[in-house]
């Protein structure tokens, strides 16, 4: 029997690169600190995730495969001796990617790259990735990683499994625009309330196992971005954690509420045959 650590992250990610390396590195300590083998944050974790993108926006924050935030992050994995699956947009030539950074114990990097690209992300100029997923191996369990809509790529679990992938990392944006938050104080109110009530479901799953055919025979580590990023976009969070069963390990909530955003972790340590 095989075992492989896991964890994933919620940080706000809007407040710059300097504080959302700081965040990044608290949550990494924390996981190094109960055993954790590899940690994931959410897609584009590094510059966080506007909705709203344009050429411009996405040539100003994008950077290199071996640029300062990157250099940072793998110093990182090196000091707390687990792996960091980090979402980026990176600047390779002419090319800009939506891309998981994937930084290891040992100093080396890789990544994988986002292919079913959104319309904004189209029309702001990115480069989609290749369609299959590469096998990633963390303490000998051959793992995906899989960009958000690339979730819906016809026939990707079959495709992984062939290529003796055997669990997911699902790094998300999240979604939604700060005029759809409330604030603490309107759960004080009865609109406040049922708001909040309705919004739940979305970011928050109550079964206890999960239906097979969500995953398709496959659990999976998420997390999606949090917090408000640029002028409109604003992300509710939420981290799952799924056993290869479909049972549910671990889970933060994700919220319409302001003041209940804040920097987490959860983690479970999860068994593979052989």
């Amino acid at each position: 029997m095989r075992k492989l650590h896991v964890a994933a992250a919620q940080i706000h990610a809007g407040g710059g690169m300097e504080d959302t390396l700081g965040r990044l590195a608290r949550q990494v300590q924390a996981a190094a600190a109960v055993g954790v083998e590899v940690i994931l944050f959410s897609e584009c974790v590094l510059q966080g995730y506007d909705y709203d993108l344009t050429a411009e926006s996405v040539a100003r924050v994008a950077e290199p495969l071996h640029g300062a935030a990157a250099d940072a992050v793998v110093a990182l994995a090196v000091r707390h001796r687990l792996a960091i699956l980090a979402g980026f947009v990176e600047r390779g030539g002419t090319s800009v990617c939506d891309r998981v950074l994937v930084a290891r114990p040992d100093g080396s990097r890789d990544v994988e790259r986002k292919h079913a690209l959104t319309g904004g992300e189209l029309k702001a100029g990115l480069s989609a990735g290749q369609r299959e997923r590469r096998r990633f191996e963390f303490g000998g369990v051959g793992c995906g990683i899989v960009i958000c809509a690339d979730t819906g790529i016809e026939g990707l679990v079959g495709q992984m499994k062939a290529a003796g992938i055997e669990y997911q990392f699902i790094p998300t944006g999240g979604g939604g625009k700060i005029q759809d938050f409330l604030h603490e104080a309107d759960l004080r109110t009865p609109d406040g309330r049922r708001r909040y009530i309705e919004n739940r479901p979305r970011v928050f799953k109550t079964e206890a196992i999960l239906d097979k055919e969500e995953g398709q025979g496959m659990g999976w580590t998420a997390a999606n971005a949090m917090g408000p990023v640029g002028a409109q976009t604003c992300h509710q969070g939420h981290c799952m954690i799924v056993d290869n069963r479909g049972v549910m390990r671990a889970q933060l909530p994700g919220t319409i509420v302001l003041e209940h955003l804040q920097d987490q972790m959860i983690h479970a340590e999860l068994s593979f045959a052989g």
